[in-house]
């Protein structure tokens, strides 16, 4: 059984909005900001994480970083679909043609350099001819996973101190996606699914509740560089069953699959509920070394969505293990599982697909009538009402309307929209209504939401003598904020006031007032 977590609330902004950049981490700038806090540093040389190039501080530099050195650094990022790593690459010393790499997910970016190219700035002081070469990288890319691994190593050969390298001035930068997004793939609300997660292995807590290997026993972890993995061999089989999920029409899988060491073109299966949904081919050649015993590693970023709307998913991983392959393993992190929300706008638990089927809103939504709402009524909280000897009423219309923060005044008859905006939190209403003696004056007004059908305040007058005129004063609240859109309604025996409210992708108008004037 898995607790579920609704991890989902909708976007309120139905306007697409202009893309931009977010630090989410930066390092390395200046003396000041050489924080390594989080980077595993594996085979540099002489205890050495910074050091000095020509007067510049850096992470890493001559005498640090050399052959066989990899960092990394493990990343978790709010709801975003493009990634920005920026940096500033040394190459110190005798480069022979060979490679920097800098790993981001299953990316891989490379720089060769030489040693002929650059300035003598630093590095061995007895071959002025081994130069120095400043590299800005900048590296940009679609990116939605909510884990990022960056690696960084190289193909040196030689010792430390004829050829080294190192870094600063490192930024990471996300496009985030729009507000109340879980997963995305740009920034239209309309291409934005909104997504319910399930079941996670996150890089801090690999929790395995659920997973088994060869249907027997809990599956083991392993590190490589700084990374947890679900430890397996190529005979080995990971399934979970995950029972009780809740309404949905669509299912998305995502997790890092890495390749280590020697493969022979096996292939990689994932099923779900036996069917399969990605292969992958581990072929006889990676890409870098990094862990294991022999051979190169490769990592693959997979995501799949497929329809799915059973309360219970079968999740198998498997290799068709090749009888020529001894020395091979691979491993799952990132796993992340995500169900659609199949539910009614603004509904996170619902019964059927009926608007009045939900039993859970979505957050900032309130139940109205058996329904999900957006936003919330504007609610009465004070209503005064006075009768009194007009001396102007001949001058008025029948009823007549203040709205007294924005200064607006309804003079004429005829229904009229106006946009209430989100700085206002209290409006004041003021109704001057005709009557006459062989009249009398029903007045309705909002008091609450969920207290059906007893919600409004109700009243009843009569004028005598020499009353002619009623003044309604009504204090209205405003519960969310967000812009209110009122429509307002006049006529010789009548006047209300409706607010606009979501209903799913539907519009509903909500009475906050009525007026009207009936025959005794």
């Amino acid at each position: 059984m898995i607790k579920l977590s609704i991890l989902i609330s909708f976007l309120l902004n139905l306007t697409r909005t202009q893309e931009q950049w977010e630090t989410q981490y930066q390092s390395f700038q200046d003396t000041n900001t050489m924080d390594t806090s989080g980077w595993i540093i594996s085979g540099n040389y002489n205890g050495l994480q910074l050091s000095t190039c020509n007067g510049v501080t850096m992470f890493g530099g001559f005498n640090a970083f050399g052959t066989n050195t990899i960092i990394s650094k493990h990343f978790s990022l709010p709801p975003h679909y493009q990634i920005k790593v920026s940096l500033e690459f040394w190459k110190i010393d005798s480069w022979d043609a060979e490679y920097l790499y800098i790993l981001i997910d299953d990316y891989v970016s490379s720089r060769q350099c030489y040693f002929s190219v650059g300035t003598q700035l630093c590095g061995n002081s007895g071959r002025n001819d081994w130069l120095e070469t400043i590299i800005p990288i900048t590296l940009q890319m679609n990116h939605n996973s909510e884990f990022l691994m960056i690696i960084m190593t190289s193909s040196l050969n030689e010792a430390v101190d004829t050829e080294s390298w190192g870094f600063r001035d490192f930024k990471l930068q996300v496009v985030k996606c729009p507000s109340g997004c879980l997963f995305c793939s740009d920034n239209d609300y309309y291409h934005c699914y909104l997504w319910i997660k399930i079941s996670s292995l996150s890089h801090e807590s690999m929790l395995l509740d659920g997973w088994m290997k060869n249907d027997i026993i809990q599956p083991t972890t392993y590190q490589c560089v700084s990374f947890n993995l679900i430890n397996l061999t190529p005979n080995d089989k990971l399934e979970n069953i995950i029972e009780n999920l809740r309404l949905h029409d669509k299912m998305q899988i995502s997790f890092q699959l890495w390749q280590i060491d020697s493969w022979n073109n096996e292939n990689f299966q994932l099923y779900v509920d036996d069917q399969l949904q990605k292969q992958i081919v581990l072929s006889t050649t990676g890409t870098y070394s990094i862990c294991g015993s022999a051979g190169l590693e490769k990592v693959f970023n997979i995501a799949v969505t497929f329809p799915h709307t059973s309360s219970e998913c079968k999740i198998t991983m498997k290799t068709n293990h090749n009888a020529a392959t001894t020395n091979a393993y691979w491993g799952i992190r990132a796993f992340n599982l995500f169900i659609s929300n199949a539910c009614f706008k603004g509904c996170d638990e619902c019964i059927s697909l009926l608007k009045t089927g939900c039993t859970v809103c979505s957050s900032g939504w309130v139940f109205y009538t058996n329904l999900c709402i957006y936003p919330s009524p504007m609610l009465g909280i004070t209503i005064r009402i006075t009768q009194i000897k007009d001396p102007k009423s001949h001058e008025r219309i029948p009823m007549e309307i203040n709205l007294l923060e924005t200064n607006q005044q309804i003079v004429t008859q005829g229904t009229f929209t106006y946009t209430i905006n989100n700085n206002i939190s209290i409006l004041n209403i003021r109704v001057y209504a005709k009557c006459y003696p062989n009249k009398k004056m029903k007045s309705y007004f909002i008091k609450c939401i969920e207290c059906q059908p007893q919600n409004q305040y109700q009243f009843q007058h009569y004028c005598y003598g020499a009353i002619n005129s009623i003044i309604y004063n009504a204090r209205f609240q405003q519960i969310t904020d967000s812009e209110q859109k009122l429509i307002i309604n006049t006529s010789d025996t009548e006047c209300s006031i409706y607010q606009v409210v979501n209903v799913g992708t539907e519009l509903l108008q909500i009475k906050l007032l009525e007026i009207l004037q009936q025959d005794i």
